[in-house]
């Protein structure tokens, strides 16, 4: 299968000029590239195309060396160790300032160059991706690498840790066995794992199902997860699931709590698909399962939450270090901490402190928040914290996110090094509006975008800059943002932002092509922060790369995106 590329001297030479006129480079400096190498080793690639509203990565860059160099940003949006039968399109999320290519490559052979994010349809997602073949190789692993390379010269990229894929397009490393678990009416030492004869227990399921099989639940509220069996250890992405026509509302597991569930379930490489899973133990630290050095365990489209709610204590995953968890199309209720490492069209409802905590390689793509509240609690609860003494956190990526009913403080950095973060298509209300929580970075920080952001009844704090670098304040919409009395600050780019209003310190807003005023969100009680089209902020931003979509998936304007999270 071919490559394919839609790209044009002209389309390169407009993203190449509006990268570089965001960030201060003349537009002498820039040299359009051509459509680069097109895929070999018979696996398909998608290059991206510009169509109306597009922007991306806009090819090299030349002597642009009077940027500070800087490292680009990017993860892999894929759950590995899945077994792949059929054409896989196959993804990352990268940003920098200048642009960046995504080149990939299977087995150590390149199979795609990708300069531009487009819709991966299988993710949801506008990101770089390719279509990997399973056909074009003989079924078993394949060590897929990706290269995010900087469109800058003199800035740094950045290889990801290699991810492991199995193809399967000839069935070999299928496993089509089922086996049927009954918490109310099964045996595990009677019955023989059919559909007229189930277990008990998913553990006995899933130690009879073998590596990449299928346990079917039935209906039942009385499922237990144990450690009472010897565990399985899988190669492969072993299911659970509601059995066919039961729906996730008909299947909830304890994992900790009542009768022997401890939440030390001993199985590896479970695939948690849509199914009810939930803690129920006295108030204090606990955790919804614990999971041993290694281990790994996806949530696809589950449900998991405390059954005592969200000011009970605890968080969703503990473990020995390290260890693996992937969400995907899951919601997450009613719970005191709530954070994950990699996350995928994820709903949170109800959180009783913090959401994430910074760690290294974060990732979360399509994330709604409904409610951050503390309580009655001494939890100082933010959005996204930044504590880690004696540490650095390098490489987090926070892409098209929905914070509502916010009682926190959005963003908080304070001690330990923070290393190339992207907050891209981020909308973050507070609520109740008159409270004291505000957003604030204090600590060690170097290389930050804040792209398209939309904080409602939330001030920005940039309480501490003197170790705050390689900043880009870009197309936002903030309720106040503030250094201070200070308009600029080293190390910063700042620029077309509108604010709603200024702090008693200030007598004119921070940075260049800086409005002040009513945003004139289109229904504020409605939750609606779209932009009327009268707003100053519509239609007034700069073309930032590799960002073609707002945080609902709907095209910017090519040539003038509004501000904040939302398009016109």
């Amino acid at each position: 299968m071919a490559w394919r590329r839609h790209w044009t001297t002209a389309t390169t030479t407009a993203l190449c000029v509006a990268a570089c006129a965001a960030l201060g480079c003349s537009d002498d400096s820039t040299t359009p590239v051509g459509p680069g190498t097109s895929a070999t080793g018979g696996t398909g690639g998608q290059g991206g195309a510009t169509g109306e509203g597009g922007q991306g990565g806009s090819g090299e860059v030349s002597n642009c060396t009077e940027l500070p160099p800087t490292r680009v940003i990017g993860n892999w949006d894929v759950v590995p160790f899945q077994r792949i039968e059929d054409v896989f399109n196959l993804g990352v999320v990268a940003f920098h300032e200048l642009g960046v290519d995504v080149r990939f490559a299977v087995d150590g052979v390149q199979v795609a160059d990708v300069q531009i994010p487009t819709l991966n349809e299988r993710t949801g997602v506008h990101e770089y991706w390719f279509e990997l073949v399973p056909a074009s190789y003989p079924d078993g692993p394949l060590s897929v690498t990706a290269t995010i390379v900087p469109d800058c010269p003199g800035h740094e990229e950045r290889e990801l840790t290699p991810l492991t894929l199995y193809a399967n397009s000839g069935g070999s490393l299928s496993n089509a066995t089922i086996r049927w678990a009954d918490c109310e009416n099964g045996d595990d030492a009677a019955g023989d794992g059919s559909e007229t004869s189930p277990y008990q227990t998913i553990e006995k399921a899933l130690v009879e199902v073998g590596s990449g099989g299928t346990v079917y639940l039935k209906a039942g509220s009385c499922y237990e997860l144990t450690a009472d069996l010897d565990a399985a250890n899988y190669d492969y992405w072993t299911t659970v699931r509601p059995a066919p026509g039961v729906s996730r509302a008909d299947v909830t597991i304890v994992t900790y709590g009542t009768g022997s569930s401890t939440g030390r379930f001993g199985q590896d490489m479970i695939r948690w698909q849509e199914v009810g899973l939930y803690k129920d133990v006295d108030p204090g630290y606990s955790t919804l399962l614990y999971l041993e050095t290694d281990h790994r365990v996806w949530f696809d489209g589950a449900e998991l939450y405390d059954a005592r709610g969200q000011w009970n204590g605890g968080n969703l995953i503990g473990g020995n270090s390290p260890y693996h968890v992937y969400y995907t199309d899951a919601l997450i209720r009613d719970i005191m901490n709530s954070g994950y490492g990699f996350g995928r069209n994820v709903t949170m409802d109800n959180i009783g402190s913090d959401v994430f905590r910074g760690s290294s390689g974060l990732t979360s793509i399509n994330l709604t928040v409904n409610g951050i509240d503390s309580g009655s609690t001494d939890a100082h609860p933010d959005f996204f914290q930044f504590y880690h003494p004696d540490s650095t956190v390098d490489n987090v990526v926070v892409y098209n996110t929905k914070v509502y009913d916010m009682g926190a403080q959005g963003i908080f950095g304070s001690a330990g090094a923070v290393e190339n973060v992207a907050f891209v298509n981020l909308l973050m209300e507070k609520d109740p509006a008159d409270s004291a929580l505000t957003s604030q970075l204090t600590g060690d920080w170097n290389h930050v975008l804040l792209w398209h952001l939309t904080t409602v009844d939330s001030g920005f704090f940039i309480r501490e800059p003197e170790n705050l670098r390689n900043f880009f304040v870009q197309n936002g919409v903030w309720a106040s943002l503030h250094a201070g009395e200070a308009t600029s600050l080293d190390g910063f780019t700042i620029d077309h932002n509108h604010v709603a209003g200024l702090t008693w310190q200030q007598t004119e807003p921070m940075g260049d092509h800086a409005t002040v005023g009513d945003p004139l969100f289109v229904d504020v009680d409605a939750d609606d922060y779209r932009l009327q089209a009268s707003s100053p902020a519509a239609l007034a931003g700069t073309v930032l790369p590799g960002v073609p979509t707002d945080v609902d998936g709907n095209p910017y304007h090519g040539e003038s995106p509004s501000l904040g999270a939302f398009a016109q």
